[in-house]
């Protein structure tokens, strides 16, 4: 019998909540010692883009990277449409290289004046536990990213949405001292009903099942 469910929930269900080698499979990162991250990143970036991301050759997956079957959420002709009077930039919790690839894969690239992803919120925590001896963790839903932005734009941006389908993109919106609007996303929600419930609870202040629908807000509200 399968489940979508992870094997830590399974243990929990058996009594077994913190069992050592399940565990053990989750500690540090690919390369030192997280196998279970390792193996979705083989499958997900491909030989290729793995080896030149982490600098290591793949142990399990060998194949053609799964990023390649990406689709858009959002047409050309609605990025473009946006990116005429509006700024467009890209808050990531993905690695640089993975969000660079769609990018450059789809021709994206030039639609968006600033793009900040995982890579800038390590660089950063570095910076800060050298600096300050503080140890802290800046990817969403911390709203260092979407801070990061409405700083370097503050003189051409009177407003700032953040559009995103995880309650995470929502609650770092909603925390974020520019005051960020949150715009919640439905398009690939295998249910809907849950995900809108869900973006709402954390923060979410418009619910939009298309990204046709977003310039509409922004001019509304304009």
């Amino acid at each position: 019998k399968s489940t979508g469910k992870p094997l830590t929930t399974l243990f929990e269900q058996k009594g077994k909540p913190d069992h050592e080698f399940i565990m053990s499979l989750y500690k540090g990162d690919v390369g030192s010692g997280n196998i279970i991250k390792q193996i979705f990143q083989e499958i997900y970036l491909g030989k290729d883009l793995f080896k030149s991301t982490y600098g290591i050759p793949e142990k399990v997956y060998g194949g053609e990277g799964y990023i390649n079957r990406e689709k858009l959420l959002v047409t050309k002709s609605s990025l473009e449409s946006l990116s005429k009077n509006n700024i467009l930039a890209i808050a990531t919790g993905r690695p640089k290289a993975e969000a660079d690839y769609p990018l450059d894969l789809f021709g994206l690239r030039k639609y968006f004046e600033i793009i900040l992803a995982l890579d800038d919120c390590i660089r950063e925590e570095r910076r800060v536990l050298e600096q300050e001896g503080e140890k802290v963790s800046l990817s969403k839903p911390n709203p260092y990213m979407l801070d990061a932005i409405a700083e370097i734009k503050k003189n051409e941006a009177s407003l700032f949405y953040y559009v995103g389908d995880m309650p995470d993109d929502m609650e770092a919106a909603s925390r974020s001292s520019a005051g960020y609007i949150g715009v919640g996303v439905l398009y690939s929600a295998p249910d809907a009903d849950i995900l809108k419930r869900e973006l709402l609870r954390a923060g979410a202040e418009y619910i939009i099942e298309d990204f046709d629908e977003l310039k509409g807000i922004i001019d509304q509200d304009v």
